[in-house]
């Protein structure tokens, strides 16, 4: 694991995320914006400790210790980006994950 793959990885993530939110795809953009943050989460925690977490929560024990404000968003999130898989996510639900991690990306990549 690289930096540049993680970057790699947001960004493919990030511009599909978008595409399907304008199409009103919320689904899978609620999906691809979190899985953009997951690789924002893995950047910063590679960046500050040469690991990543193998799994949701190692990556959430992590980030509770090194960056608290990712920590916030991602464990909110978390449970829409669940609810992806089986429910209906609304514009507004897809709308508010996107801006968090809009918020997220200015922590990692100002």
């Amino acid at each position: 694991m690289s930096e540049e793959i993680i970057k790699k990885n947001f960004q493919e993530y990030i511009e599909i995320a978008q595409y399907s939110f304008q199409q009103k795809k919320y689904n899978a953009a609620t999906t691809l914006y979190y899985k953009a943050l997951v690789e924002l989460c893995d950047l910063q925690l590679y960046r500050k400790i040469k690991k990543i977490g193998a799994n949701h929560n190692e990556r959430f024990d992590l980030l509770q210790q090194i960056s608290p404000e990712l920590y916030r968003i991602a464990s909110k999130l978390f449970r829409y980006y669940r609810d992806s898989y089986n429910k209906e996510i609304s514009e507004t639900i897809a709308r508010l994950i996107k801006e968090e991690v809009e918020n997220a990306q200015k922590i990692v990549l100002p």
